[in-house]
């Protein structure tokens, strides 16, 4: 067998907000920068996408589908009534047509040129069935973000909740990029399903595709292949997950659902007797003061999940009722089984990593994602040393900072979790906070 790094969930210019220059060669050098072999194609139901990828990309004598080297599985993300978002993977075009035709009554948008990312009118257990019936796989997307997803406030608890007698069809789920495997072992109702870490990238930037990626162990890069190692069967299976460290996503915390500032509590140098009266606002946050932060917060916790909780800043600055929403830590703090997590054996190694480009960013003191100082640096330190992954994972430190000696430092507390983070919400992605 063999290891293949793996990214399967993106989208195409035919979803809303995604790049107009992504594409299969775009995609490649990404790829090769990042070390990449294995891709979702995104949102292969839409018609002019499909036709694109129909066109280009070779079917290999193992089943699997190749551009240039690299490798691709036909998939989509699809919208249910319930306004969940899921993952789909599909074995072969065939059977991506074939289940077309069998949504598309249920579906406005599906054909149009704006459905990548269609909304199909079925409840969760009939899309599962229906996909279920053509041999493709589906799972819930970005599980516990906190707009369209089946864990998100005021929705479901547990798979059973919300897939029934479905269940059972549904081996995988994906993360997101605000939560991670510690977060998610927490829910007894996943200890049997596996996990994926994908970017659901809108770009072929290097900070967006592969940000998240999945390690598969298998024979070839087909999509029984997968099927096989999201199953865990044949000695097959996802040895490592690696994505952002779930603070820096941008749904960790709570927020507001009008202004997007982000609620944090910390602790008071006097003694206080009414926690909400004593707050400051700021152009992002919301910072409660308290004598006991933490029973403090658990108090807040609870009012914010029954939608009775206002946000004070906006009730200063409009004089409107506007609603605190939970982030994806405290939504699972709120439906968690265990207070720690508790990893199944099969659950695989997850590492909390940050984009190179980023930290390249942040040793150079540039705020500009897309500084050609910061892209030169980074295709540079790549053509040195290997691969971002190779670098975010793999090659010794001490050659690290032979080659740029605040790098490796970075680089090293990323990788032993030695790092502060301030976190993302409301939008907002969270940040590290370096000292360099």
């Amino acid at each position: 067998m063999d290891i293949f790094n793996a990214d399967l969930h993106i989208h195409s210019p035919h979803s809303i907000a995604v790049s107009k220059s992504l594409n299969l060669d775009t995609m490649l050098e990404t790829c090769k920068k990042k070390g990449l072999n294995l891709l979702g194609t995104g949102d292969i139901l839409q018609p002019e996408w499909f036709k694109y990828m129909k066109s280009n990309l070779e079917k290999q004598n193992d089943g699997s589908f190749s551009y240039k080297g690299i490798f691709f599985i036909l998939q989509t993300e699809i919208e249910d009534l319930e306004s969940i978002h899921h993952l789909v993977l599909f074995p072969d075009f065939k059977s991506v047509k074939e289940i077309q035709a069998k949504l598309e009554p249920y579906s406005k948008n599906i054909l149009g040129e704006w459905g990548g990312r269609p909304r199909v009118n079925l409840s969760p257990p009939a899309l599962v069935e229906r996909i279920s019936d053509f041999n493709a796989i589906i799972g819930p997307a970005h599980a516990f973000t906190p707009f369209k997803a089946i864990f998100r406030q005021g929705k479901f608890e547990s798979l059973e909740d919300c897939y029934e007698g479905a269940t059972k069809k549904v081996n995988f789920i994906e993360l997101g990029l605000s939560a991670n495997t510690n977060l998610a072992d927490r829910l007894k109702t996943l200890a049997n399903v596996s996990f994926l870490s994908n970017s659901d990238a809108h770009s072929q930037d290097p900070r967006s595709l592969g940000r998240e990626f999945n390690r598969f162990d298998i024979d070839n890069p087909s999509f029984d292949e997968i099927l096989l190692a999201l199953e865990r069967k044949n000695g097959r299976g996802i040895t490592l997950n690696v994505g952002l460290h779930p603070k820096l996503g941008k749904y960790y915390n709570m927020f507001c659902n009008k202004c997007r500032r982000r609620i944090l509590f910390k602790k008071a140098k006097k003694q206080i007797k009414n926690i909400f009266n004593q707050y400051s606002i700021t152009e992002n946050f919301v910072i409660y003061y308290s004598n006991d932060p933490n029973s403090s917060r658990l108090d807040y916790l609870e009012q914010v999940s029954k939608n009775k909780t206002i946000c004070p800043a906006c009730k200063e600055e409009f004089n409107k009722n506007f609603k605190v929403k939970l982030g994806v830590s405290e939504r699972i703090e709120k439906i968690s089984s265990y207070s720690e997590p508790k990893h199944p054996d099969h659950r695989p190694l997850y590492i909390n990593a940050i984009p190179l480009v980023d930290i390249i960013r942040s040793v150079k003191g540039i705020k500009s994602t897309t500084s050609k100082t910061v892209i030169n640096e980074y295709n540079k330190i790549i053509q040195e040393l290997g691969s971002e992954f190779e670098i975010l994972i793999d090659i010794p430190i001490s050659v690290i900072e032979k080659y740029d000696q605040t790098i490796g430092t970075i680089i090293n507390a990323l990788r032993n979790n030695e790092v502060e983070y301030t976190p993302g919400g409301g939008g907002t992605y969270g940040h590290i906070n370096f000292d360099l």
